[in-house]
């Protein structure tokens, strides 16, 4: 028996020793990889837009796959052009940054293959209000406002407000530090808002008024520099934006 065992541990040591030439660890290089670019958080739903980037000579053409917002828990499904929208829920207010894992499905260099993938992103959280169209008559400045909100907002003011032709540049009328009061509260989602400004005097600074109408067929530029204010959980976010539209003139 002693000769067998001393055999025995001799073949273990052989197959030790041969066993690196024969089997070798190999660790995959320069091959393409899924990462998240960018998360944008809007009143209709929350974009995961996706990359695939490319190392190597490897191609990866994808078809499909699923993400999963592990701070959240939502689940949804990537569309063929890497993006997935998942439903807006409050808890994306109140976060600076999420973890996301998925998996996209395609073939790489004509083989059925996949992607794993895990990254953590800062979010983008959208808020747009802007023009959608305005009426000028009888010195009365009538604006409709398009607003998508995740969060509500105040309109506090309106300065410096002008209406002026778009090809001449002749003045309808001009403010210069005229402070039209709005405060007005917008609730979250999407919402079409009016907006009236009498041109007159008053309000401090300046008006100067060329006339109370505008001419039918002729393109007019509205000006308004706008103060808002965004009502975060974790606090109040004011901005300064100039709102500016070009639509043709009405009677």
């Amino acid at each position: 028996s002693i000769p067998l065992i001393l055999l025995a541990l001799i073949a273990i040591w052989g197959s030790a020793v041969l066993a690196p030439s024969i089997v070798r660890q190999v660790s995959l290089s320069n091959v393409p990889y899924v990462k998240v670019s960018s998360i944008n958080v809007t009143s209709t739903g929350v974009y995961i837009k996706l990359a695939i980037i490319k190392q190597g000579d490897l191609d990866f053409t994808p078809i499909n796959g699923w993400v999963e917002v592990v701070d959240t828990g939502q689940y949804g499904n990537v569309s063929n052009g890497l993006v997935a929208v998942l439903p807006l829920t409050p808890q994306y207010v109140g976060l600076s940054s999420v973890g996301v894992k998925g998996m996209v499905y395609g073939y790489l260099n004509g083989s059925r293959a996949y992607i794993a993938f895990f990254d953590i992103v800062p979010i983008h959280v959208v808020n747009s209000i802007s023009i959608a169209n305005f009426a000028y008559a009888n010195c009365t400045l009538t604006v409709y406002l398009n607003a998508s909100l995740v969060v509500p907002a105040i309109i506090n003011y309106m300065v410096n407000v002008s209406l002026f032709t778009t090809y001449t540049h002749q003045y309808v009328f001009n403010t210069v530090n005229h402070v039209f009061n709005i405060s007005l509260r917008i609730p979250p989602g999407s919402h079409l808002v009016m907006v009236e400004l009498p041109i007159r005097p008053g309000g401090g600074g300046y008006t100067y008024i060329y006339g109370c109408a505008v001419e039918p067929n002729v393109y007019y530029t509205l000006y308004m520099p706008t103060d808002i204010t965004y009502i975060y959980p974790t606090g109040n976010v004011t901005e300064s934006a100039v709102l500016i539209k070009i639509e043709g003139g009405s009677s």
